[in-house]
Order: structure tokens, then C-alpha cells, then sequence
């Protein structure tokens, strides 16, 4: 009798191998929209926005203070999006500069903007870029 549920186990086996090869991809993330802080930080404010036309971006973000205290910048700039990064470069109301990815943090809705400052005429806005989580607030309709 076991020798008769050799070639069912074997089935079985073979189809718990090949099920992992049939699960639905992930998500593409959907970078057209606003986003806000993510979490419990409540010192501070920061709001993205990218527009899209295909791969393209136009991107603005604003940050401050939430008591209004010290440098508020804004800043625009552009990119586009490979291997589901946006990759964009920006220019502060400061005059500084730098580079941005930004990507959707695996298995959740949380996105990930890692800012580079590459060029400091003013210091004073500096400890809003780095690293920081983004929530999705509303999306745009993107460009064809």
C-alpha cells in the first residue's frame, strides 16, 4: 500500500514547488500623487508631490517645522523611473541641491525617500533631507 502513495506524494510535492512560481507578482508602485510623512513624527511637516507623464516626473516637496520655527525650503526638480525607482534631482529655495530615490518599501504601503545633498549654499535646512518614510496621500491621474 505505500508503494501505491509514492507517485501521489510525489505529485503533491511537485505541486507545493510549483505553487510559490504561480503567486500573483507584486505590486508596481504608483508614484503619481502626494505624500506626507509616514509614522509619529509631529516636530515637523514634509509634502511631496509628483506629477507623471509615462516615465517622466515633475516633483516639488516642502518642509517645516510644525511651530514654524527655522528654514522652511521648497524645492522642485525632475525624473524618471527605472527599475521602480524615481529618480530625481532637485534645487531648494535655499539654492542646495541633490538627488532622491524614492521607492515602495516591499509587502507594504509605505515609500521610501532617500535624499543626497550634493551641492550646501545654506545649511540651515539640511536636517530635513536624508532618509524618511512617505504615506501616499491622494493620487493624480498620470499622463499616457
Amino acid at each position: 500500500m505505500a508503494r501505491s502513495l509514492l507517485p501521489l506524494f510525489a505529485l503533491l510535492i511537485g505541486l507545493l514547488v510549483a505553487v510559490p512560481a504561480f503567486a500573483a507578482p507584486a505590486p508596481k508602485p504608483d508614484f503619481n500623487g502626494n505624500f506626507v510623512l509616514a509614522g509619529k513624527r509631529t516636530d515637523r511637516a514634509f509634502f511631496l508631490a509628483v506629477d507623471l507623464n509615462g516615465r517622466r516626473a515633475k516633483v516639488n516637496f516642502s518642509a517645516s517645522m510644525v511651530d514654524g520655527s527655522g528654514a522652511s525650503p521648497d524645492a522642485d526638480g525632475t525624473g524618471k523611473i527605472e527599475d521602480d525607482v524615481l529618480n530625481f534631482k532637485f534645487k531648494d529655495s535655499f539654492d542646495n541641491e541633490g538627488t532622491c530615490k524614492l521607492r515602495l518599501l516591499p509587502g507594504t504601503s509605505i515609500y521610501q525617500l532617500e535624499m543626497v545633498v550634493t551641492k550646501v549654499v545654506e545649511p540651515s535646512p539640511l536636517h530635513f533631507y536624508g532618509t524618511m518614510q512617505l504615506t501616499k496621500t491622494t493620487a493624480k491621474s498620470a499622463s499616457p
